[in-house]
């Protein structure tokens, strides 16, 4: 049989082009098993990805692994050994003489806090990326997969410190990325009069998407982002009453067969915004499989919705992330704005401390900042 041979055309797309030799990164890791963060995110920037119905080669050159976790089903030292990739044994020596730094802190065996989020070392490998930094007098683009921090301080203390040292940075969900099925676009200065997102499983690790996808519509309102006055966050019957318009048009969106209803508990984060604006977070077990959005546009009698579509099984909405990452190391510049990413990292803690507190409202002071995107 004849080996097919792939032959990697000229890209006819507006994003970043590397120069020869490609720019070598570190990539610092919890841990690499088997559908993990790692292993949707690292072949893709090992080997290149497909989006869109085009092939895209790699633009960049991992050189450097650190790993913090080594389980049974590894996958990160044999990858290593495959691609000829070092594995050092600190984050210090991962960054050392790099272009780039990715940071993927999710997954792996890590307690959860007092408020029931996962304690992921990301301020930990941040601190030493950035002390390495420092010491190296040079600083590189650096990606943190998903959200800042478990606590308010250090999720803070993260943006401050990129601000200072002028880190070009990436952060935060997939979602924001991903496909709008149908293809929604909402104009600058859009008046929104409420927003709700849904999300499933657990809600800490799959509600946090849900809220960083309809921040990255909420910051697109007349005026920009204000900041969050206000979080609370309700289980059971009463998260049903919560706008069942906007949640009924979010459904009909749709793209995977929702699981069987056994009665699920549903759950719900409520956010009040300083300008007024209202919005809601469903956690709904027994509803999709999708992550969906629907909005009341000021003026329009008909919600509008969508589902953001993430490829359940394939994984492929991460090709986006890969691309941004790149783009990030090869342009330097900021690709979206650490804010969202900080608000929407508030938001879910708040929702998670009025869990603990009964389901009271939590006022978030530490949230009124604005921004606006793009720039």
């Amino acid at each position: 049989m004849q080996r097919r041979i792939f032959l990697a055309l000229p890209a006819a797309s507006a994003w970043a082009q590397p120069s020869s030799p490609l720019p070598r990164v570190a990539c610092i890791m919890n841990v690499w098993f088997p559908n993990s963060h790692a292993d949707v995110f690292l072949p893709r920037l090992l080997d290149g990805y497909r989006l869109n119905g085009a092939w895209h080669p790699p633009r960049l050159q991992a050189v450097n692994f650190y790993v913090d976790q080594k389980p049974f089903n590894d996958m990160a030292i044999e990858q290593a050994s495959e691609y000829g990739i070092r594995v050092c044994s600190t984050v210090a020596e991962a960054v050392q003489g790099v272009d780039g730094v990715a940071v993927i802190g999710e997954h792996g065996n890590y307690p959860r806090s007092p408020l029931g989020n996962f304690q992921y070392p990301r301020k930990r490998f941040f601190d030493e990326v950035t002390r390495a930094f420092e010491q190296n007098r040079r600083t590189v683009p650096l990606f943190n997969d998903k959200y800042l921090a478990y606590t308010w301080p250090d999720a803070h203390a993260m943006a401050a410190k990129v601000r200072t040292m002028k880190i070009p940075f990436l952060c935060g969900s997939t979602l924001p990325w991903t496909w709008r099925r149908p293809a929604i676009q909402f104009a600058p200065a859009t008046q929104f009069d409420e927003l709700l997102s849904i999300s499933y499983s657990d809600i800490e690790e799959h509600a946090y998407h849900a809220i960083e996808l309809l921040q990255s519509v909420a910051e697109t309102r007349r005026g920009g982002e204000t900041g969050v006055a206000a979080v609370r966050y309700l289980e059971g019957d009463e998260v049903w009453k919560i706008s069942p318009t906007l949640r009924d048009a979010a459904l009909a969106t749709r793209v995977n067969p929702p699981p069987e209803d056994k009665g699920q508990k549903p759950e719900a984060i409520l956010v009040r915004y300083r300008d007024g604006l209202q919005a809601s977070i469903l956690n709904l077990n027994s509803k999709t499989r999708d992550y969906l959005f629907a909005a009341r546009v000021k003026g329009q009698s008909a919600p509008r919705a969508a589902c953001f579509y993430i490829g359940l099984y394939t994984h492929a909405h991460w090709g986006f992330l890969v691309r941004a990452f790149e783009d990030l190391v090869l342009t330097k510049r900021e690709q979206m704005p650490i804010e969202r990413t900080l608000l929407t990292n508030g938001i879910l803690l708040a929702g998670l401390t009025s869990r603990r507190k009964g389901g009271a409202w939590i006022d978030t002071p530490e949230l009124a900042f604005s921004y606006s995107w793009p720039r």
